[in-house]
C-alpha cells in the first residue's frame, strides 16, 4: 500500500468499510437489547386453564347477607372486612390497571403489567392473588427467569 499498489489500497478500503458496517450493525443490536427490559406477564401453567378476574363493583353493602352452602359458619364481619379490603386494594391500583381488570381479558392486564417496573408488577400480582381478584388454578408466582436465561445461553 505504501508503494501505491492499487490492489492493496482496494483491499484496505474494503476492510475499513466492512469493519465500519460491522460496528454499525453491532451498535444497533446493542441499542435494541438495551431497550428490552424484564417484565411480568401472567400465563396459566396449564394451556387448558384460564386466568379470570373477579373485579369488585364497590364496597360491601351495609345490609350484607350471606347465602348459600358453606356460609353458615362464616363471620359476617370478617367477610365485610375482606370485601372492604378487596375494594380498597382495587381502588389503589392505577386507573389503567383498573380498566384492564374491568375489561376482563388477560391480554389487557398483561399489557398494563408489562409497562410497569418488575417490582411494582410483582406487588400488584401478589395483591390480585391475595384479595381474590385474580383466579387461577395454582396460587403463587413462578419465576421462569433462569429457564429463559438458560435457553438464551444455549443459542
Amino acid at each position: 500500500m505504501i508503494s501505491g499498489e492499487q490492489r492493496a489500497i482496494s483491499v484496505f478500503v474494503k476492510d475499513v468499510e466492512d469493519t465500519y458496517e460491522h460496528l454499525v450493525t453491532r451498535a444497533k443490536v446493542a441499542l435494541a437489547q438495551s431497550k428490552q427490559r424484564e417484565q411480568i406477564q401472567l400465563v396459566p401453567e396449564n394451556p387448558n386453564a384460564t386466568i379470570s378476574f373477579n373485579v369488585p363493583e364497590g364496597p360491601p353493602p351495609d345490609d350484607l347477607q350471606l347465602e348459600g352452602e358453606g356460609t353458615e359458619n362464616l363471620d359476617i364481619e370478617e367477610v365485610r372486612k375482606a370485601l372492604t379490603m378487596r375494594w380498597q386494594v382495587f381502588n389503589g391500583f392505577p386507573v389503567a390497571l383498573q380498566d384492564a381488570l374491568k375489561d376482563g381479558t388477560l391480554e389487557a392486564v398483561n399489557k398494563v403489567l408489562g409497562e410497569l417496573e418488575v417490582s411494582d408488577a410483582e406487588e400488584i400480582v401478589s395483591k390480585l392473588d391475595l384479595t381474590g381478584i385474580m383466579n387461577f388454578v395454582e396460587g403463587g408466582i413462578r419465576d421462569e427467569t433462569k429457564e429463559e436465561e438458560n435457553e438464551e445461553n444455549e443459542d
